[in-house]
């Protein structure tokens, strides 16, 4: 083909791709035109056969037998056609996302996933991924199963393909030396062109060379179109951009290429920069991920993808990136383990994972034990002090800190000892001269814990006569240290050099020591270093707290309430200070400061009740929010503001109070208020009770408060929302005789009849409930319907014959049925209800309760000589609760017998028995 025609040819597939000229080749194959063309260093010949969707099926013949062989290619072009719905899919999906990222629709990162949907790499590791918590080292791949060998292949076949790439991709040696020298991580998507397209692929650069951009970009995009796998042309198209200063376009073919291409930890890094420089971290994260999955033991892509990604603020990532770094360390990188091992304890220490931060110590300490700094072995120290391991950094600072400890007495048996009884037996800690104060410092600390602190004596007094301007920190963690062990006095000798120093002398120095004096029961001095504590910090609760104690221990009680004074006009109050100071008011019998006070501090959570419209909208919700809701409606009704105007201000992120200590603290106050009579600001305060979110998630305290209602309700005199609390009770407990008899005393004052009504709704669902029974009878008897009366006693009377009360009911209707005008057979119901009284007598048994019931029976029948002989009987018997005088019912029998006389003209027995037992 001469150079006329090959540049028609490669026109033609340029204005129409090379499906313009598959007809061409297909009959140049046919007439052997192709063979012709095929250099003579290959006995191989190149077969193109049309396939689906305008695509060319390329085949290469072999030498030997088998290129003779006049079925081969039918085989062979049966099984590409098989194959070719499924390769044309993946062509055009990867087509497709090419475009979708080249267009800015999906990140780099969205497309290689896309890409790589469908492969399986169990290497590799995602460390981006949110599902893994901790990155751990990938597990060991099984052994494949035993495949059949295919034929060898000549070393003239494989330099054949290998010189073709070679020849359109110049960074291909670079990068199978870097994948041969330790790198190859992440699998490249490297495939080999065909031979047209590789023939294109070398026109178009010929094209850039001679300056024809335009051709060049359009033979490149066909190349893509045709095979989006390949890398050439898009580094082709990288490079272009790239000089022609379109840095971003540049920057996303060579992203494309890099994917595709075999991993290259230098072109990786270069795009990480590129990506930097445009401002894209994330984008520069996983450049530098593909980066250290080619070149896993290069440290400096570690240590620059974890700054980034804690620049950005993933630390998760960074911290499993450190570890990933530390696994992939070699035995002479020692420096660099160090360095990951450092940074990766600085994570576990934001993260509070302390253990994992001192197995990675122990790893780095074990591993190279040669490049341990002091800086390190003093950063592992304090580790272990945090997490109170103090054996193990006892050991540390023997093997890396040269402590040594000596004996006076040779003791042959000290192996058999525990670690804290050989500390007992040694007289001498041996300690080098140049070692840095600070492990010093954690030695001496390790010591006292170890309950050593004869063998850090020395230690100690230099530490006590160093200067407090250099040395107060470790001066501050001694003296912890010494407090921790109850050595008070001796932690009292550096506070108070701290406290003297200009340096030191703040709050929580001060704070330490007050406290130190306080344990050593030097209360005096300590009450003066809370006073200092309190001046310097006024708003520090737990130090005047103390020093209120301090102050009534002394038997200072008025000093003790000023220590816990706030203002509430000028500073939020603290719940806790507040709380102590109303019980200390209590205890100094301070009532109406107490109580004061006591308002004040439920006021954080109680509802201000202002009048009876909300005290009705509170007792009527169930729910906290629909007593809210109800609250505002009234307030809103009455033009009122809807919050308190002048409430005071809590600090609700110190002081907390346990519910438990705040309802006692109320149900003293309920005490104080009923001792005092003060039943209206007792109803108040407990109806407020029940709009407390705080009380209402205890479901005891909860039933408490409602019990209180009901109690402040009864001794105010409002029988309406006692009877509403009342109610409530008898439903959740119907067969409760101590609220049933609650239940009758405030129906007893109650103003309205609404608990007929209830009883019998209740009724229906209790039938055999005694109580019940009894109270349906009374409430039919008071109604004046008395056989409906009579058919509910009996029923009770039924189920318990051995109730006296029934009897004595019984027979009081049959009493007022006999009574009626109209009634039928008076005499038999006369007899009946003579019979019912005297079951009610045996029953009950004679006493001066009883005879006055007959007596009253027989004055209300007109039998009055029945009734002056009970009521005589009466007068001789004492009350029926001995040593109880409100049961004596001397006074209304003698004005009874009194009337009888009266009425039978006897006035001279009328005054006597008035004169005689009705006493004023």
């Amino acid at each position: 083909m001469g150079s006329e025609e090959f540049l028609n040819v490669m026109n033609r597939i340029l204005e129409g791709g090379i499906e313009a000229v598959a007809s061409d080749i297909d009959e140049s194959v046919n007439d052997g035109e192709i063979e012709s063309e095929v250099p003579s260093t290959s006995h191989r010949g190149v077969s193109a056969v049309p396939g689906a969707g305008n695509s060319l099926t390329f085949y290469r013949e072999e030498d030997g037998e088998d290129s003779c062989d006049d079925e081969t290619v039918p085989t062979s072009t049966a099984f590409a056609r098989k194959d070719e719905p499924e390769t044309e899919s993946a062509i055009s999906r990867e087509r497709e996302l090419t475009q979708k990222y080249l267009a800015g629709e999906i990140s780099f990162k969205e497309f290689v996933s896309e890409i790589n949907v469908d492969e399986e790499d169990g290497s590799s590791e995602n460390e981006d991924s949110d599902a893994d918590e901790e990155w751990r080292p990938p597990a060991r791949k099984s052994k494949p199963r035993a495949r059949p060998e295919s034929p060898p292949r000549t070393a003239s076949q494989e330099s054949d393909e290998d010189s073709m790439d070679d020849e359109f991709n110049p960074k291909r040696k670079k990068s199978q030396k870097s994948k041969k020298s330790g790198g190859g991580g992440g699998g490249g998507r490297r495939k080999k062109l065909d031979p047209a397209l590789q023939g294109l692929m070398g026109e178009a650069h010929l094209r850039f060379a001679r300056g024809d951009v335009e051709n060049g970009k359009k033979m490149c995009l066909e190349i893509i179109r045709q095979d989006p796998s390949a890398p050439e042309p898009f580094q082709a198209l990288a490079n272009l951009y790239e000089e022609g200063d379109e840095i971003e376009k540049g920057l996303q073919f060579s992203l494309i290429a890099a994917q595709l291409a075999p991993p290259d930890p230098d072109e990786w890094s270069r795009l990480a920069d590129m990506s930097l420089e445009q401002g894209d971290i994330k984008q520069a994260c996983f450049c530098y991920k593909k980066a250290i999955e080619a070149d896993p033991t290069n440290s400096k892509f570690y240590f620059t993808r974890c700054g980034l990604l804690e620049q950005i603020g993933d630390k998760k990532a960074a911290l499993r990136c450190y570890r990933k770094l530390l696994h992939n360390m070699k035995e002479d990188q020692g420096e660099e383990y160090m360095q990951g091992t450092r940074e990766a304890a600085r994570l576990f220490y934001e993260r509070d994972q302390l253990s994992a931060a001192q197995d990675q110590f122990d790893e780095a300490f074990r591993r190279f034990p040669d490049i341990v700094t002091p800086d390190d072995t003093n950063l592992f120290l304090e580790i272990m002090l945090l997490q109170e391991n103090y054996q193990h950094a006892l050991e540390i600072c023997c093997k890396h800190a040269d402590v040594q400890f000596s004996c006076d007495d040779a003791h042959d048996s000290l192996n058999n000892l525990e670690p804290e009884e050989q500390l007992a037996v040694f007289s001498d800690l041996v300690v080098p001269d140049d070692l840095a104060a600070d492990i010093k410092c954690k030695v001496v600390i390790i010591l006292l814990n170890l309950n050593a602190k004869h063998l850090a004596q020395e230690l100690l007094e230099t530490f006590v006569e160093a200067d407090a301007a250099d040395f107060g920190d470790f001066q501050l963690d001694i003296s912890e240290a010494l407090m921790k062990k109850k050595y008070y006095e001796d932690a009292i000798q550096f506070l108070k050099k701290l406290v003297s120093s200009e340096k030191f002398c703040q709050a929580a120095v001060w704070l330490q020591y007050a406290e130190c004096l306080q344990a050593a029961n030097h209360l005096v001095e300590a009450e003066e270093a809370y006073t200092e504590v309190v001046n310097l910090a006024p708003h520090h609760y737990e130090a005047r707290l103390q020093l209120s104690v301090i102050m009534r221990t002394l038997g200072r009680p008025e000093d003790a309430l000023m220590a816990l004074a706030q203002n509430e006009a000028e500073e939020m109050l603290n719940p806790g200070l507040l709380f102590k100071r109303c019980q200390l008011l209590l205890e100094e019998n301070k009532i109406e400061e107490f109580l004061l006070k006591t308002k004040l501090l439920f006021s954080r959570h109680f509802v201000n009740i202002r009048n009876k419209e909300e005290l009705h909208a509170v007792s009527s919700a169930k729910r906290i929010s629909s007593k809210n809701k109800a609250l505002n409606e009234v307030r809103t009704f009455r033009r009122e503001p809807l919050d308190e105007t002048e409430a005071a201000e809590f600090d609700k992120t110190s002081g907390d109070i346990s519910v438990t200590e705040e309802f006692d603290l109320f149900k003293k106050v309920c005490d104080v208020l009923f001792e005092l009579e003060r039943y209206d600001e007792l109803q108040r305060l407990t109806f407020s009770a029940l709009g407390s979110p705080l009380f209402a998630r205890n479901q005891v305290i909860l039933k408490e408060c409602e019990f209180l209602c009901l109690l402040g309700s009864f001794f105010n005199g409002d029988s309406y929302h006692a009877y509403n609390c009342v109610r409530d009770l008898v439903i959740k407990d119907v067969e409760n005789s101590a609220v049933w008899n609650m239940f009758n005393l405030v129906i007893m004052r109650a103003d309205d009849v609404r608990h007929n009504r209830f009883l019998m709704r209740l009724m229906s669902g209790n039938q055999k409930n005694l109580a019940l029974g009894i109270l349906n009878g009374h409430n039919c008897l008071v109604a004046g319907t008395y056989k409906y009366s009579l058919g509910e006693y009996m029923s009770a009377f039924k189920q318990d014959s051995s109730n006296p009360l029934i009897a004595l009911m019984l027979g009081l209707t049959f009493c007022h049925m006999a009574c009626q005008k109209f009634s039928a057979k008076k005499h038999s119901l006369v007899v009946q209800a003579c019979a019912f009284l005297n079951t009610y007598k045996e029953l009950r048994g004679e006493c001066q309760e009883v005879y006055y019931n007959l007596g009253r029976a027989m004055h209300q029948l007109s039998l009055l000589p029945a009734a002056l002989f009970y009521y005589k009987k009466a007068l001789d018997l004492g009350p029926s609760v001995p040593d109880d005088p409100i049961f004596d019912l001397k006074c209304e029998i003698a004005y009874n017998v009194s009337l009888i006389y009266t009425q039978s003209g006897n006035l001279d027995l009328a005054r006597f028995y008035s004169e005689k037992y009705i006493i004023v």
